[in-house]
């Protein structure tokens, strides 16, 4: 009796056996402990090696967080305007005026005619939770203001938006 052939059985331990181009001496060069666990292969053009603390992908997994560029106007108009929002929201703070509604007035009343954005902050958990609001103010088209307000303390930053989040911090990631 001749053993019947499936073609896709065939086709599987094909691919497994050759490893996808590596060679044997590639595939089992490490099952005795002399090969290198490294990767020969240089990062692409301008990326850096991956520390080797982190995990794997965890530049690809923070990209959301990267802001992009500010243009050079854009970024002196935000300073600007940052060097005022500060004492501003910390006389909110002081007073215990947190919620967004009390941002969002100060922030509409200093930033016109830019858009302002506020929420709800979201940091900490349980009774570590921090009660205040976050915001972001688009400055032109490549600058935000961005930052929070506890009734301990005032965050204030220029930066570009976030590719997810615009203007508006990004969330805490894990």
């Amino acid at each position: 009796m001749v053993p019947t052939r499936n073609p896709a059985l065939v086709a599987l331990v094909v691919a497994l056996l050759t490893g996808c181009g590596q060679t044997a001496d590639d595939l089992f060069s490490n099952l005795n402990g002399t090969g290198s666990q490294a990767s020969t292969e240089a990062p692409a053009s301008g990326a850096e090696a991956p520390h080797p603390d982190m995990p794997p992908n965890h530049a690809d997994h923070q990209r959301a967080r990267q802001p992009f560029e500010m243009s050079p106007g854009d970024e002196g108009r935000a300073r600007r305007l940052a060097a005022e929002v500060e004492p501003a929201l910390g006389e909110l703070s002081r007073r215990g005026r947190t919620a967004p509604a009390d941002v969002r007035t100060t922030l509409i009343r200093l930033a016109a005619p830019y858009r302002v954005t506020v929420d709800v902050l979201s940091r900490g958990s349980g009774a570590g939770r921090a009660a205040g609001s976050s915001y972001g103010v688009w400055i032109g088209e490549t600058a935000c203001i961005t930052g929070a307000v506890t009734e301990d303390r005032v965050w204030v930053e220029v930066d570009g938006p976030c590719p997810e989040t615009g203007c508006l911090p990004p969330a805490p990631a894990h």
